[in-house]
């Protein structure tokens, strides 16, 4: 097939258009992903602190989710650990998570919490 001579460059023009379009939708499904990473990071780091506490039978509920919030959010933009109350048998244990996450807009504050039941029968010493 022949090229015209109208259409000569026509290609380099069309991709000098569609190029930044393409890297702007790259980026947003990249962002898109990071939040959601984020998200459910932050979701297991919450989780995983409220179960310590709950499963912990020494006494020291608040330091058995320390540990778990510390190795969860190992390496990651997280708020300090909060001290929790002693768990009471039949009540719940909440936990609060707060994480940074950045993206193309910048930072973002990824919160997220979790309950766990804490046994009726547990031992309270």
């Amino acid at each position: 097939m022949a090229r015209q001579d109208g259409e000569r460059g026509s290609f380099s023009v069309e991709m000098a258009v569609l190029a930044p379009v393409l890297l702007l939708v790259i980026s947003f499904i990249v962002s898109v992903g990071r939040v959601t990473e984020a998200r459910s990071q932050t979701q297991g780091a919450a989780r995983d602190a409220a179960r310590a506490a709950t499963i912990n039978h020494n006494g020291n509920a608040d330091a058995a989710a320390r540990e778990a919030y510390r190795k969860a959010t190992a390496g990651r933009d997280c708020d300090p650990w909060n001290p929790i109350a002693p768990p009471v048998p039949g009540g719940t244990v909440e936990v609060t998570v707060t994480c940074r996450v950045g993206t193309m807009w910048g930072r973002h504050d990824v919160t997220r919490t979790a309950r766990s039941a804490v046994d009726v029968y547990r031992g309270t010493d």
